[in-house]
């Protein structure tokens, strides 16, 4: 069974009022939003699919640097992705900070939880913070956007 999620998450109350175009805002658990980075974010903002787990980068691409800046004006948030295929996979996580300051690319099997743990995200029942979010509800990113317009 495959997984994958590329998305950017916050405390609500980061994000600008308004988003850029192309943008679908999705309520998860704890007062925690986020912003998938689908098919249609990605093409419309030049975002490569998954570059730092699926490809390898260890640079964070200035597209996906730029949008983070936008959405930071409120404070601080994270570039998530993992990618997941028959039990083996890779996640990546960027913490930026309140006006766009990157932090470090992370790559390793636990960036995510240790992006959101930075956010502040609390662990609920003994399970981790991406537990507690509930990230593994969707299979892969564009699914997310059609839950957020249920």
């Amino acid at each position: 069974m495959s997984y994958s999620i590329q998305s950017i998450v916050a405390f609500r109350g980061v994000y600008p009022a308004e988003l850029p175009a192309g943008l679908a805002l999705v309520q998860l658990n704890d007062d925690v939003q986020m912003i998938p980075l689908g098919s249609i974010a990605r093409e419309q903002y030049g975002i490569p699919f998954l570059p730092l787990t699926d490809d390898g980068d260890i640079e964070f691409p200035p597209s996906i640097q730029e949008l983070c800046r936008q959405l930071s004006a409120g404070g601080d948030l994270a570039y998530i992705e993992a990618e997941i295929f028959g039990g083996a996979g890779v996640q990546a996580s960027v913490l930026v900070g309140a006006g766009g300051r990157v932090g470090s690319v992370i790559v390793a099997h636990d960036a995510i939880n240790a992006a959101l743990c930075s956010l502040g995200v609390p662990r609920h029942n003994g399970g981790d913070e991406f537990a507690s979010l509930a990230l593994g509800r969707c299979r892969e990113t564009d699914a997310w956007i059609d839950h957020a317009q249920e």
